[in-house]
Parts: structure tokens; C-alpha cells; sequence
């Protein structure tokens, strides 16, 4: 029972935070291609550990402070029908030509724990890292027109 419940609250959390997700990628749809790492990506994720692969897409708010935090908003796709989106704040340095970023973000435990980021973007590419205590693997995207 106890299962069961826990089931269906971290459901309707991952799809409360869908929600968010779904909205925020249509306005930054409608509002077009921004420079630097601002505005909607998609591409591929890929686990290095054990193969596991799928459809990721990030809309990347503005930046937020002087040290360069931006909201990055994913959402996943695995075995083709599961998905779930979260928020991560992200660092981003900006170079010439492109921007690195690093960031972390907490899951529970059977998540993996504390999650970890790196990547660049360049022009309409972006590249990343990811590592947490159970997994990590990589980030391809490109940036949506």
C-alpha cells in the first residue's frame, strides 16, 4: 500500500513538473532562437553505464544573477514511454565564440543522488556531461529554430 502511494504522488509531481515544462517550451518556441545558451534545445541523452538512451530537450532561461546562473529546464524520454522533467541552475561562463556551464542538482537517493554538469555550447550545438552516483553519460543538442 505504502508503494503504491508513493507511486502515485512522485506521478503526479513528475507530471506537475511536465506541466511546467510543456508551457515554458512553447513561450520559448514562440519567442525564437536567442544568442548565447538562452531558449529551447533538443537532441539525445545517453547513459555511458548501462546504454539507456532518449529524446531530451532543455529550455534555458535567462540569466539570473552577476555570476551567471541561468535555469536550465530538462525533460527525458526513456524507454521510449517514460518521461519526466526537472530544474537544475546552472553556471554559465561565456568565452569567445562560446559558453562553458557547470551545475548540480539533488534526486533521492534511488535516483542517484546529487547530479552533476558540464558542457559547452557553441553556435547552435550544445554538449554536456552528466554524473551522479548510479549513472553517468552525455547531452547532444542542437538548438530548435
Amino acid at each position: 500500500m505504502t508503494r503504491s502511494l508513493l507511486l502515485i504522488i512522485a506521478a503526479a509531481l513528475l507530471s506537475s513538473c511536465s506541466q511546467t515544462f510543456h508551457r515554458e517550451w512553447r513561450a520559448a518556441l514562440k519567442q525564437g532562437p536567442k544568442p548565447g545558451v538562452e531558449g529551447a534545445w533538443q537532441g539525445t541523452w545517453k547513459s555511458d553505464v548501462n546504454g539507456h538512451h532518449g529524446r531530451l530537450r532543455a529550455v534555458v532561461g535567462p540569466v539570473k544573477n552577476a555570476e551567471g546562473d541561468h535555469a536550465f529546464r530538462y525533460h527525458a524520454t526513456w524507454a521510449n514511454i517514460l518521461s519526466g522533467s526537472y530544474l537544475a541552475d546552472h553556471r554559465v561562463k561565456d568565452g569567445k565564440g562560446s559558453s562553458t556551464f557547470t551545475g548540480q542538482h539533488d534526486m533521492p537517493g534511488w535516483a542517484g543522488g546529487r547530479y552533476t554538469y558540464c558542457g559547452t555550447v557553441k553556435g547552435d550545438e550544445f554538449s554536456a556531461c552528466y554524473q551522479c552516483s548510479k549513472d553517468k553519460g552525455t547531452f547532444q543538442m542542437k538548438r530548435v529554430k
